[in-house]
């Protein structure tokens, strides 16, 4: 019963936390000054994404460049399986 006791004691004293009154509000304009000083990656990818999307002839230079890389895959599977 007395490390009970005791036990209670320890939990009720660690309960007791003293917060300032505004430490919520210090928190979160942290997180929002972070939020924005975090800017742009330098890399956007979903940016490229809408402008690829957005334009008919982009999307079809990268249909194009993609099959253009496929057959060049090809060609060098071909020319390495003959050349063994």
């Amino acid at each position: 019963m007395k490390s009970e006791e005791i036990y209670d004691t320890w939990k009720e004293r660690k309960s007791q936390i003293d917060l300032r009154e505004n430490f919520a509000d210090e928190v979160m304009n942290q997180i929002y000054q972070y939020e924005r000083d975090k800017g742009r990656p330098l890399f956007d990818v979903q940016r490229l994404i809408e402008l690829i999307s957005a334009h008919r002839f982009v999307k079809a230079g990268v249909v194009t460049a993609g099959v253009v890389a496929g057959l060049a895959r090809i060609m060098f599977v071909v020319y390495n399986f003959l050349a063994c």
